[in-house]
């Protein structure tokens, strides 16, 4: 695996831990899912509305999970909703910056999230090697396309790199939805508050027909702008079509 050079190398890493998708790894995560992950959403989301489970329902993966980014909470929340068939075998892109860094427990997010460092500040198409390896053996990856976390509530401007991997391995992109979540853990706030949180997710896009990468790129932004503006539409959607959940499900 490349290590990547930045005028920051030696305040974290880019290399990810190669045990992490490994059997016992698995198991552990699994394991410690209640304690690491449910928990707190069950806690601090309160209540919990997750809308368009049904479209997953001919989903195995591998596929790219895309959730708008406004807080830390969002992939906790993220991980929540999938169906275990996909939550399973899903890797989480981070930040190399944030939770690589050798002053804190890279090893903790690789184990407990499956969170493997990415580098934000470049590298090229060599920065997708490991994430693009994880989708041909069958993992499916959650990755953030606006690259950081909205510090106005408006979804910012997609990266290139969810496109990029879509084309090269072949692979629906799960667009997902959230709002509330910057109330439970806004950015500069250490420690959650609780809060009314609404998840919508998408129908799997395929991107079959884009002419380029730009191309994909834009229809995938289409496509999470009008997921959100279908919920700005829609205040809350009735029973059934609404399901209000607690995470471990």
């Amino acid at each position: 695996m490349t290590v990547f050079v930045s005028h920051q190398q030696d305040l974290y890493r880019t290399r990810p831990d190669a045990w992490q998708t490994q059997v016992w790894a698995r198991l552990v995560r699994r394991a410690g899912r209640h304690w690491v992950i449910s928990r707190h959403v069950n806690q601090h989301c309160r209540p919990l509305t997750v809308e368009g489970r049904e479209r997953l329902a001919g989903v195995k993966g591998p596929a790219l999970i895309m959730p708008n980014h406004a807080s830390h909470f969002d992939t906790p929340v993220a991980l929540s909703v999938l169906p275990e068939r996909i939550r399973g075998r899903t890797a989480v892109a981070a930040a190399a910056d944030r939770f690589y860094r050798y002053d804190k427990r890279g090893w903790w997010y690789s184990l407990y999230f499956n969170a493997f460092p990415i580098e934000r500040s470049g590298g090229g198409s060599a920065t997708l090697e490991y994430p693009l390896a994880l989708l041909r053996r069958g993992w499916s990856v959650l990755i953030y396309p606006e690259g950081t976390r909205t510090r106005t509530g408006e979804l910012g401007s997609f990266h290139h790199g969810v496109a990029l991997m879509a084309l090269k391995a072949n692979v629906p992109v799960i667009p997902i939805y959230s709002e509330g979540l910057a109330d439970i853990m806004p950015p500069g706030q250490r420690s959650p508050r609780p809060a009314a949180v609404r998840v919508r997710i998408g129908a799997p896009v395929r991107l079959d027909g884009a002419a380029s990468i730009p191309d994909g790129t834009a229809q995938l932004e289409r496509a999470m702008r009008a997921l959100a503006g279908e919920m700005l539409r829609e205040p809350v959607a009735p029973a059934p079509e609404r399901e209000i959940v607690r995470a471990g499900r």
